[in-house]
């Protein structure tokens, strides 16, 4: 039996361990732990740079969802109970305009009512009797109030259709909602229907405001055996149109005089706890 020879093969070993450890290329030698740290380190700056990218896409996602989420919210208090928005509707030339105040030093086709936050429930009685009587945006307390002029700047009569609508309502305010609109000096007050389907009403013991510019003198009562007043809104034309009408031939630099107030009526049978928070927008619109 040949006997192994045991020191060939611890060289041998050792010469194999050597090639492994130095790796002669172009010429040169190089380490092979130092190329396989290369590769190791390669390696983890690309995972890294992948980690990165993930995180900086959920960075974006994030950042967009908090500029959408602010929008948001800054849109929920913008549009707070009682928002008014006045715009005339034309597509051709501009021949209708309105403004705050009788000289129209601005011609505009939009105007915006300043919003109330946390409005109450209120009575006609806490409207000023005077409310017609001033022009542009004077808001009570917890009642909007806006006064705007319409004029004609074409060479031709206009006429011309106004509709006072709701764009917006939350919770069932606007059940509680009354609007007192004034056209040319007469006024009449609008409430949307009961829920039995009649109109709206109530009863003073004190004669009611505005009597005198009352455009429909049916909508006061007086019953002389109870000295009761009685006060009849005149019902919304569908849940969303508050009212409509048309205005014939509004003659060449001829103008209308509105004056439109909107509250929540505290003697409304629908003014309850669950409107609490709600909201309401509405918006009054031009068309010829």
């Amino acid at each position: 039996m040949q006997e192994r020879n045991r020191t060939n093969r611890s060289d041998d070993e050792w010469e194999r361990k050597k090639r492994r450890f130095f790796i002669k290329k172009d010429g040169k030698i190089r380490f092979d732990w130092l190329r396989r740290f290369h590769y190791w380190w390669l390696g983890g700056r690309s995972l890294t740079r992948s980690i990165f990218r993930i995180t900086a896409a959920w960075q974006g996602v994030l950042l967009i969802g908090g500029i959408l989420l602010f929008c948001y919210i800054m849109a929920a208090f913008y549009t707070q109970s009682g928002e008014f928005i006045i715009r005339v509707d034309h597509s051709g030339e501009k021949r209708l305009v309105i403004s705050d105040t009788t000289d129209f030093s601005e011609e505009l086709i939009s105007l915006n009512g300043t919003a109330i936050p946390d409005a109450d429930n209120i009575s006609i009685f806490n409207i000023d009797t005077q409310v017609a009587e001033i022009d542009g945006d004077h808001n009570g307390p917890d009642y909007v109030a806006y006064t705007f002029y319409v004029k004609n700047i074409s060479y031709d009569p206009i006429t011309y259709t106004y509709t006072l609508s709701i764009q917006h309502s939350t919770k069932g305010i606007d059940e509680a909602t009354w609007v007192l609109l004034y056209h040319n000096g007469q006024q009449q007050i609008l409430a949307k229907e009961s829920r039995s389907g009649g109109s709206e009403s109530q009863s003073s013991e004190y004669e009611f405001p505005f009597r005198e510019d009352a455009g429909n003198a049916e909508q006061y009562s007086y019953n002389e055996e109870t000295g009761i007043y009685t006060l009849t809104a005149k019902p919304f034309t569908s849940s969303k149109i508050v009212t409509t009408a048309e205005r014939e031939e509004l003659q060449p630099q001829e103008y209308d005089k509105f004056t439109v107030v909107i509250w929540l009526e505290g003697e409304d049978p629908e003014c309850v706890n669950d409107i609490l928070g709600g909201s309401i927008e509405m918006m009054m619109k031009l068309r010829y």
